[in-house]
């Protein structure tokens, strides 16, 4: 898993809630992001109205991954990993941009939209 990553031009624009940019070599990734969105036709919010523990999808256990193990031999033909430019307009919540190498990752984005409207929208 040793290998040097040497990047000429790395851009990226924007990087948000739990995400990761790495060059160089990880065990393992883990990044997790919970968001409540909240959208209202009139702007009254109160602090302890809407929390994280008043939604189950939050505190659900992760269904199990399902895969067959294959086996992998790697061969790097290089002592390194070259990248000359990468452009990254927006890397998203708890997303991962590697360059290197990882043994194992394991991310976790769960948002809940809430949308209020004192009116129907749609008359």
């Amino acid at each position: 898993m040793d290998r040097t990553s040497v990047v000429q031009y790395l851009d990226i624009i924007s990087v948000v809630t739990s995400s990761v940019i790495q060059v160089g070599d990880t065990k393992i990734l883990t990044p997790t992001s919970l968001a409540l969105a909240v959208q209202r036709q009139e702007s009254i919010y109160d602090e302890d109205e809407h929390t994280f523990d008043m939604y189950p999808m939050f505190s659900a256990p992760l269904p199990p991954l399902s895969y067959d193990c294959i086996p992998v031999n790697t061969v790097n033909e290089a002592p390194a990993i070259h990248v000359n430019s990468i452009n990254i307009i927006g890397v998203a919540a708890s997303s991962v941009v590697r360059i290197g190498n990882t043994d194992f990752v394991s991310s976790d984005s769960r948002v809940k939209h809430i949308r209020q409207f004192t009116v129907d929208p749609y008359e």
